[in-house]
């Protein structure tokens, strides 16, 4: 009997020791997992799928987007579609930005490329990571047109706002209260910004999965309803505050710019069919309400004279900011009160080394200077004085035409070479003939508010004196009129850089002295 007890407690003790090591080998195996081999465990349930989205200004639909996930031999392969409808006469012309991304099979970035079409236009930006230490980047603005090449080193991981959320979801860290922070790359500017996500609430969306047409081909109506369980993060990837809800498995189910427009998932008939059918009945008209649908070149308006003005920038969104709505379009000679306020007054100092003044300031996705551009640049510059920036902005107004069409020259040799731009085209070569010159630069873009009308515009903003000096080379301005209320930093004025970020907001001049 005792030997019987004793073979029963050696037993269970062996169990229990069995059990505790594979539990101890269990949590060193988890623990000691990398975020990378976490993500490629959990991309097994990364189904192939296509979402659909209207693309809301304010009330009105103003063009649709899509986000396709597949799979590839090697990982995932990612595609974002953004098309607007942008005022043409009576109607309206589609400008398309469509983004397609390569992921290794932790959703770790292997290239991209991104072109913008539509209305004659064409832009084409693409990347691919070498050696997980280096970005090989190209640029060109015109079909026939040869690259740009040049690199930007890596210091680490990067991500795009695209992939973010499914990081988030297949690394487990998709929890409401947890903050991450990310490496972020701006195709827009060629930067690589540090950017802080927050999980900040939780719920559940009930979504238009398809439909079906009511026979009379007019009219698609909801047949079938998705439940879906969603986070919401907020974030500035873009450059400006906003509330995107992501499902479980890190698709997108809505997104909020502050002042921009909103991206609300549906089915594709929806989105599509009927947004069309509307567009042809209703016309342009509100697509005409948008601010920066239409840049200054393309109305033949020239910013007035005026260094101080005030504006109230107003906007509606469905979501709730935490962050400050405004606040990101503080900087340079712009400063921001409240959280609707915005003052244009004289130029700011520069803040040496300040984490804000990196980030809002390009120059590393700078492409290389030519060995034209830096000529030229001294040949401008051989009988100037202490400040040659006067020179340089004359000597762009007056050699480079202005282009209106939205086909024209973007690239600083391609303007020098064809010796006529849009407003991008002027501010890219005047910006570059200061970086020549060991000048630090950087192209603006923004809206001009004047006699109630709102209209897209490109300028420069140049180091002078220890501070930075707005000037318009497109119209030989120094300093840039105080109409012109500057929305982003490194990118264009075109209706597809502009809308997304100020498509709802309206903008009220404030007489002066008002308090």
């Amino acid at each position: 009997m005792k030997l019987g007890t004793f073979n029963r407690r050696a037993v269970a003790q062996l169990v229990l020791v069995t059990w505790a090591g594979a539990l101890a080998w269990l949590a060193r195996r988890e623990l000691g997992k990398s975020e990378a081999d976490t993500i490629a465990e959990a991309t097994i349930r990364l189904n192939p799928e296509a979402l659909f989205f209207s693309v809301k200004a304010g009330r009105y639909q103003i063009g649709y987007a899509s986000v396709t996930v597949d799979t590839v031999a090697t990982g995932f392969a990612l595609s974002e579609v953004l098309a607007l409808d942008v005022p043409d006469a009576d109607s309206v012309r589609r400008v398309t930005r469509r983004t397609e991304l390569t992921l290794s099979r932790s959703l770790r970035l292997r290239s991209f490329g991104r072109t913008i079409t539509g209305g004659g236009l064409f832009e084409e930006f693409t990347g691919a990571v070498s050696g997980d230490s280096l970005l090989k980047l190209a640029k060109r603005d015109g079909r026939d047109q040869p690259p740009i090449e040049w690199s930007l080193p890596l210091g680490g991981d990067i991500v795009l706002p695209e992939v973010l959320p499914y990081r988030l979801a297949f690394g487990k860290r998709l929890e409401v209260g947890r903050r991450v922070e990310a490496n972020v790359f701006d195709m827009n500017t060629g930067t690589i910004n540090r950017v802080s996500f927050a999980a900040t609430a939780e719920s559940t969306f009930v979504v238009a999965d398809s439909a079906v047409d009511r026979g009379n081909g007019h009219r698609w109506v909801p047949i079938r309803y998705d439940t879906v369980k969603a986070f919401r993060i907020e974030h500035e990837a873009a450059g400006t505050p906003t509330v995107t809800w992501v499902d479980q498995h890190g698709g997108l189910v809505r997104t909020e710019a502050a002042l921009g427009i909103r991206l609300e998932r549906s089915a594709f008939e929806l989105v599509s069919f009927n947004y069309r059918q509307a567009v042809v009945a209703g016309g342009s008209e509100h697509h005409r309400l948008v601010p920066g649908m239409r840049t200054a070149l393309e109305a033949g308006v020239i910013p007035e004279p005026g260094d101080h003005f005030d504006y109230r920038i107003l906007s509606e969104p469905i979501e709730r900011f935490l962050l400050p709505r405004t606040a990101w379009l503080a900087g340079g000679r712009q400063a921001t009160t409240g959280d609707s306020r915005l003052s244009i007054g004289g130029p700011k100092q520069v803040a040496p080394g300040s984490a804000h003044s990196e980030y809002l300031d390009p120059a590393n996705g700078s492409a290389p200077i030519g060995a034209s551009i830096r000529a030229l640049a001294h040949d401008i510059t051989a009988r100037s004085g202490a400040d040659p920036l006067p020179d340089l902005v004359r000597w762009v107004a007056k050699n480079i035409r202005p282009d209106a069409r939205a086909s024209a020259a973007i690239f600083p040799e391609h303007v020098l070479g064809i010796k006529s731009a849009g407003a991008e085209g002027h501010a890219e070569l005047l910006v570059a003939l200061c970086r020549a010159l060991g000048m630090a630069g950087r192209v603006v873009s923004g809206v001009l508010v004047q006699h109630g009308k709102i209209y897209g515009h490109t300028w420069a903003e140049v180091e002078s004196a220890g501070r930075w000096l707005a000037v318009d080379p497109t119209f030989g301005h120094i300093p840039a009129s105080g109409r012109l209320i500057r929305a982003s930093i490194g990118s264009g004025s075109r209706p597809i850089d502009l809308v997304p970020l100020l498509g709802s907001a309206t903008f009220e001049p404030i007489p002066s002295g008002t308090p």
